[in-house]
């Protein structure tokens, strides 16, 4: 809509104090980006989540990420494999919903590792979800791969994060001192080593060829061996040369080929084995209890770690800063208008903004997602909704559940705006463990100084003074506060508005918005003084900006201060009736009527409709599509279609709909049911497809009637009757008892003719009131020749 300079003002800007908070600028690979801080708020004990805005040019990244702090007691940091087995996938709020307990909430993360995407086991079993690389979960090892080209971000025993190549050894040792050394675990079976399959694995091992397995359990009260420390097995049954051995629910399978062959196939039941797994991360020792692993590494030791990949896409990255104390997860939207994607090194420089020292690309693309249990999926995925993934990676509070709000803060941490803006804070709420519990917390009253304005309703901050101050929030006895400024008036004020619609039913407020940065806020229209031209068409308050319309016209008001004025135009249109038609005394020459399913139609005016006879015919996509451009009346609270659909088949109506000049709408309304013979009422909700109390979406405008079929029976003859096209107002009752009104759409003409002979006939159900328009107790041609002589005033 066209907008006018309507007085000199400015307007809020949310100004985080946090570290590269507001509006900045940032360099990635070069290239400039201002950079918006759209969202900054805790959302968890020593956890934030920030939402940028980066833009260059046409160039816009949408940028989420969260910063955990693991110095706090009530946090740690879990992975979860999705499905709790190696192959398998599940969202990442799924995730965290199904391992969500009392004590145990999962409430912040991210997509993990890259995944097989395909491929089925001997057996049948699918391989999808299964991680490429090295896996572990709550200290279950998924997946245990080495030098595979990938990076392993890992949580220790100790919580503390590192990222680098972890590689898995160790030994197994028979009784007698004979020594095995160990390839991996789940993966595919090694040459001269041996290979462990644990029961998050597939049913069987799937490994063929030359080789000797076996199951063994744990024993001495061992349940899963720990990195570094000897456990003891027993071998369950004897060893097999076939492959393919059944992976047990509890213990493992021994898998040996080459030179470990004979190690393995010498066993036999009640041998005790011990089991030493080792991992070795950067050359170190290390007892990993999370492992996500990805690729390539982005940033180290503090700076961007270039690949050289010109692929742009959606991202996902995994970090941590300098002193280790801190792990960041981020996600970048991409392969969409509202964000471009990045590269992995505009990806690192990302990370290094957030302040990462380590960082690390994991899966991205679709399976990209930042999921908040109290605001759920942050980012919008490229897929259109959450991929399932193989992994996630999560922040989980050990405190006990607790959803009483203790605490409160405002969403804005300071806060810039004009003189006569209003300003309506938001307020996060916080158990007494610092969890996000509350996103909307009501109760608070607002108290702030003379010099800066007044509260209404203990709620609104209205701006009307100027100067500096301390706006303060009240909440269970407790004062929060964030800084504030009001300033002179200096620029971008205006009507949202410059006309609009309006009937005589509702009220409007005036609505004006400062801008400045190219951020919006609203100015409370009561700063102004306001007139209408014409009190005949509309009236307004003159301290409040609300008016409402009087009767059929235009006009225009007029609000004024400080000398300067503006002028908002509006048009009043009155509903005569609950429903009016569309096209009254309807023209069928002037609509466009074509046809797939079906041929030689020939359509008839009839009333405020039309009869459309046709001929069946074969079509792959049947359907009958009335065009004609129509600017609705007013403001239509329902867009209604009657028809008679005769035999035809109908399937479903498609509306075409423009608001207020904007893209055409397809909106479709499938029937409950669709009786052969009987009239239907299609009714299409205007509030179901736009903002019905924005005066900004009108007028509509009807484009067009899709009657979608099913297949017609071809060369038969068929007849529908279209017998009405009407918008509805709630605020108009319809009328009751108006003699013929036999359809009881509140007005009697022709359509009602056609009702009462449907009637007769026994192709609609009998109104015994309504059809016995001469009120002689019968229902018969005489109530036809009455209805007549209504319509064309004949007593």
């Amino acid at each position: 809509m066209k907008s006018r300079g309507l007085l000199s003002m400015a307007m809020l800007v949310a100004a985080m104090t946090c570290a590269q908070a507001g509006t900045a600028t940032y360099s990635l690979r070069g290239v400039e980006y201002t950079v918006d801080t759209l969202f900054h708020a805790y959302i968890g004990p020593g956890t934030t989540q920030t939402s940028l805005l980066l833009v260059s040019g046409v160039k816009h990244l949408r940028v989420f990420y969260s910063k955990i702090d693991l110095s706090s007691p009530e946090v740690t940091l879990k992975a979860v494999s999705g499905t709790d087995r190696m192959t398998g996938s599940e969202t990442v709020s799924g995730m965290a919903r199904r391992k969500t307990a009392p004590g145990n909430r999962y409430y912040v993360g991210v997509n993990g590792d890259f995944w097989m995407t395909s491929g089925y086991t001997s057996r049948g079993v699918s391989m999808i979800g299964t991680p490429i690389s090295s896996s572990m979960a709550e200290g279950v090892l998924y997946r245990g791969r080495n030098n595979d080209g990938e990076y392993q971000f890992t949580i220790d025993t100790d919580e503390v994060p590192h990222l680098g190549n972890v590689n898995f050894g160790g030994s197994v040792v028979k009784a007698d001192g004979t020594t095995a050394s160990i390839f991996g675990v789940n993966v595919d079976a090694g040459n001269n080593q041996i290979t462990l399959y644990n029961p998050t694995y597939y049913s069987g091992t799937n490994q063929f060829g030359t080789c000797a397995e076996v199951q063994v359990r744990y024993v001495g009260g061992d349940e899963a061996f720990a990195f570094g420390q000897p456990c003891q097995l027993v071998v369950v049954g004897n060893p097999s040369t076939a492959g393919d051995m059944d992976v047990p629910s509890e213990g493992l399978v021994l898998h040996g080929r080459g030179t470990t062959y004979d190690f393995v196939n010498s066993l036999a039941a009640g041998d005790t084995l011990t089991l030493t797994l080792n991992a070795v991360l950067n050359g170190n020792s290390i007892e990993p209890r999370e492992i996500i692993s990805g690729q390539p590494w982005i940033v180290l030791n503090g700076e961007t770690s270039p690949n050289g990949n010109p692929d742009v896409h959606p991202r996902t990255a995994l970090g941590y800063s300098e002193d280790g104390k801190t792990v960041i997860f981020m996600v970048v939207d991409g392969r969409s208008p509202l964000s471009d994607g990045v590269t992995t090194d505009a990806l690192g420089d990302l990370m290094r903004y957030a302040g990462a020292y380590m960082a690390v690309n994991v899966d991205g693309g679709g399976s990209s997602a930042l999921y908040t249990s109290a605001l759920g999926v942050r980012n919008r995925p490229s897929d259109g909704s959450e991929r399932a993934d193989s992994n996630g990676i999560f922040a989980v509070c050990s405190s006990p559940d607790d959803d009483e709000v203790t605490s409160i803060r405002f969403l804005d941490w300071s806060l810039t705006m004009p003189k006569y803006g209003t300003y309506v804070p938001k307020f996060f709420g916080y158990n007494q463990y610092g969890m996000l519990v509350d996103t909307d917390v009501k109760g608070v009253t607002l108290l702030c100084p003379d010099n800066i304005g007044v509260v209404q309703n203990d709620s609104v901050l209205f701006a009307n003074g100027e100067g500096s101050g301390l706006l303060s929030a009240v909440f269970q006895g407790d004062t929060i506060s964030i800084p504030i400024n009001v300033i002179v008036p200096t620029d971008g004020i205006r009507l949202r508005n410059d006309s609009i619609i309006t009937d005589t039913y509702r009220t409007y407020t005036v609505e004006l918005l400062g801008t400045v940065l190219d951020k919006e806020m609203p100015i409370d229209p009561a700063a102004l003084n306001w007139m209408s031209a014409d009190e005949g068409v509309v009236r307004i308050d003159a301290a409040t900006g609300v008016l409402q319309g009087v009767a059929d016209g235009h006009t225009c008001v007029v609000g004024s201060v400080d000398n300067l004025s503006d002028t908002l135009h509006v048009t009043v249109e009155k509903p005569t009736a609950h429903a009016m038609p569309i096209d009254p005394n309807l023209d069928i020459s002037t609509w466009t009527i074509t046809q797939s399913g079906g041929k030689d139609g020939v359509a008839q005016a009839m009333g405020n409709g039309f009869v459309y006879t046709y001929t069946g015919a074969s079509s792959r996509a049947p359907k009958l599509t009335l065009t004609k451009y129509f600017r609705l009346w007013s403001l239509p609270d329902t867009l209604r279609v009657r028809l008679n659909p005769g035999e035809a088949p109908v399937k479903n109506v498609v509306f075409g709909l423009r608001a207020h000049g904007g893209g055409i709408s397809y909106q479709t309304i499938t029937p409950g049911s669709i009786v052969p013979n009987r009239e239907m009422i299609v009714d299409l909700p205007i509030a179901s497809w736009i903002d019905a109390d924005d005066m900004a979406n009108y007028p509509l405008q009807l484009n067009s009637i899709q009657i979608n079929m099913n297949a017609s029976e071809v060369g038969k003859q068929y007849t529908m009757r279209f017998l009405g096209f009407e918008t509805v107002y709630s605020a108009v009752p319809p009328e009751e008892g108006m003699p013929g009104d036999v359809n009881g759409d509140g007005r009697v003409n022709v359509s009602d003719v056609s009702a009462l002979i449907n009637m007769i006939l026994g192709l609609e159900p009998m109104d015994e009131v309504c059809a016995d328009v001469n009120g002689d107790g019968r229902v018969n041609v005489s109530d036809v020749s009455a209805l007549i002589n209504i319509i064309l005033g004949i007593n």
